[in-house]
């Protein structure tokens, strides 16, 4: 059953489900982008599953002149020489631990929760889910990038410090290349973060053989979860 609200699209896999993953847009964009890869993750599915794509708000984006687009925080110029939104990073994180503490209220462990994005999304995943003061399932980060690192090390909540990652990156990414992908890989597995990386031959985008690695991936440790 899908539901459509203005602030997320829901499915609900069976009337009692068991888990939830929540599913990160990227920037410019709306939680409908996050269409594909639900209604692709056929074995996860199959667990009795709640995916909530929720919307990023509508804000000024300094790159694109201010024009106002959806997105999870600001972008404020090339990454390498442009500081980071942090504020709207952090505002954004505040409103997903809302998400995982409403679906914990209905009945869904922390640790039965997966968190994903893509793109910006990503980002965002990363950054809420590894400060999260509860365990989560997993953490998936399709062509994403790390936000903030040089907070990693002392903003890493001691709940989600061995949380399985998912990241998936392509080789021919034009917008984060994969050189800057490995590099934030690195930085994780620096903390002792246990990631699953795979770097597949395709551009910024998830395709069919995306989503095979995530459903595998989803499938097996949320099914591990509830055993």
């Amino acid at each position: 059953m899908k539901q459509l609200q203005e602030d997320a699209i829901q499915v609900y896999t069976r009337p009692e489900v068991s888990a939830a993953t929540i599913w990160l847009h990227g920037l410019g964009v709306n939680s409908g982008d996050m269409d594909g890869i639900i209604a692709n993750l056929r074995k996860t599915r199959a667990l009795g599953l709640h995916y909530i794509a929720p919307n990023a708000p509508v804000r000024p984006i300094t790159v694109n002149g201010g024009r106002p687009a959806r997105a999870w925080f600001d972008v404020l110029g090339d990454p390498d020489d442009a500081p980071e939104d942090r504020c709207g990073i952090e505002a954004s994180a505040g409103a997903l631990r809302e998400m995982f503490e409403a679906c914990e209220k209905r009945g869904i462990p922390s640790h039965r929760i997966l968190l994903g994005g893509y793109s910006q999304g990503a980002a965002m995943a990363l950054h809420a889910g590894l400060r999260y003061p509860r365990p989560l399932a997993g953490i998936v980060v399709l062509s994403g990038e790390l936000p903030l690192p040089g907070l990693l090390q002392r903003e890493v909540h001691p709940s989600n410090a061995s949380t399985p990652i998912l990241m998936v990156h392509g080789l021919h990414d034009e917008r984060i290349p994969v050189e800057d992908a490995r590099r934030d890989r690195d930085r994780l597995l620096a903390q002792g973060l246990p990631v699953q990386w795979h770097e597949l031959p395709i551009g910024h985008a998830v395709d069919a053989s995306v989503t095979a690695i995530v459903d595998e991936w989803a499938c097996r440790l949320l099914a591990a979860e509830a055993a």
